[in-house]
C-alpha cells in the first residue's frame, strides 16, 4: 500500500488556482509513489484552523507527508515558517514536499 500523502494550501496565496495547485501536488505524490489523500486548506489568513486539522489528521491516519505548493504556504501565519516545519516534523513526523522552491 502507497504511503499517504496531504496537501496543504493557503487561499490567500493561491489566487483562484486552487484546482491547479492540487493537480500539480497530485502529480509530485504520484511521481513519489505516494497515495494523495486530502487537500487541507486555510482559508483565513493566520487563522491555523487547517493546520490544526492536517496535523491531527496525520497522526490519525499514522501519515508522514504533507505537499504544498510552495514553502510560502507554511509562511504568514502567527507562527514562523520553520516553527510550523518543526511542529509537523515533532508532533507527525511529518516529511515536506514542495512543488516549487
Amino acid at each position: 500500500m502507497e504511503a499517504l500523502i496531504y496537501g496543504y494550501v493557503r487561499d490567500d496565496l493561491a489566487d483562484g488556482r486552487s484546482e491547479e495547485l492540487e493537480n500539480a501536488m497530485c502529480g509530485l505524490a504520484q511521481s513519489a509513489g505516494l497515495c494523495f489523500a486530502a487537500t487541507f486548506h486555510e482559508s483565513t489568513p493566520g487563522d491555523g484552523t487547517a493546520f490544526a486539522e492536517l496535523t491531527a489528521e496525520l497522526k490519525r491516519a499514522d501519515a508522514h507527508h504533507v505537499v504544498v505548493p510552495s514553502l510560502d504556504h507554511l509562511a504568514g501565519q502567527t507562527i514562523p515558517r520553520d516553527l510550523l516545519i518543526a511542529k509537523l516534523a515533532h508532533e507527525a513526523e511529518a516529511q515536506i514536499w514542495a512543488v516549487e522552491h
